[in-house]
């Protein structure tokens, strides 16, 4: 086993807020937050938060079923 190289851990909080503007469609937002660097961004589509985790985490294929 090669103890010389780390793990790769990115760990996020996502909070989504949901305003059920209509009952077709719920309206939400939300935040996300990269722990560990605690950078942080306010999203209003599923695809921004995303684009967000994608900078600290290799995310092949997740549109993909």
């Amino acid at each position: 086993m090669d103890t010389g190289s780390l793990p790769l851990i990115s760990s996020f909080i996502i909070r989504f807020v949901s305003e059920e503007m209509s009952a077709e469609r719920p309206v939400y937002h939300g935040t996300i937050r990269h722990i560990q660097n605690a950078e942080e961004i306010n999203f209003n589509e599923w695809r921004e938060a995303v684009e967000f985790m994608r900078r600290f985490v290799p995310l092949e294929n997740i549109d993909k079923p």
